[in-house]
């Protein structure tokens, strides 16, 4: 399900770096995302700018999303944060799907519930990153209580998920 948009008018070329609000103007939809998108592309670029296409924090969280075997046919996956494309993928310490033991791992990632096994012998990993719009439908928590639980806005998420492919698969 997707949010109900009137137009989405975010252009690249026209250079804007933000909207401003008048007085006693009639408030859109299209002039707040518009906003926001001008924000996101400006942090995703500046990003790409400064660590490249792929970086993980090297200061702060040295060990984000590194991949590590351990035993019983699993991977595990290292909290911290990784931008790819721009993007922050986080993954928080403990955060996984069901109840394994810590460290996070692909058979228990956030993002991807139900991951296929791994295949035998070697293997690619990757890590997937992208984002989604999330409704009241999926997070009831977005509808406003104080006005009785009306749909107000949607959210737009980054999530991520660690893939694994084997060799001449792709």
């Amino acid at each position: 399900m997707s949010g109900d948009y009137s137009r989405f008018t975010h252009r690249p070329k026209r250079r804007y770096s933000g909207v401003l609000m008048q007085q006693v103007r009639v408030q859109l939809d299209a002039d707040w995302n518009e906003h926001a998108d001008i924000v996101r592309r400006r942090w995703e670029i500046q990003a790409e700018d400064t660590f490249g296409l792929s970086a993980v924090p090297r200061a702060t969280t040295p060990g984000g999303f590194k991949i590590s075997p351990p035993a019983g046919g699993d991977l595990a996956i290292g909290a911290g944060r990784i931008y790819v494309d721009g993007k922050l993928a986080e993954l928080f310490p403990g955060e996984q799907v069901g109840a394994p033991p810590i460290p996070v791992s692909y058979l228990h990632q956030p993002f991807f519930p139900d991951p296929p096994a791994l295949p035998a012998g070697a293997k690619a990993v990757f890590l997937d990153v992208w984002d989604r719009e999330v409704t009241y439908i999926e997070d009831p928590d977005i509808l406003e209580k104080a006005l009785g639980g009306p749909d107000t806005a949607t959210r737009r998420q980054t999530v991520w998920q660690v893939r694994v492919m084997a060799p001449g698969n792709e």
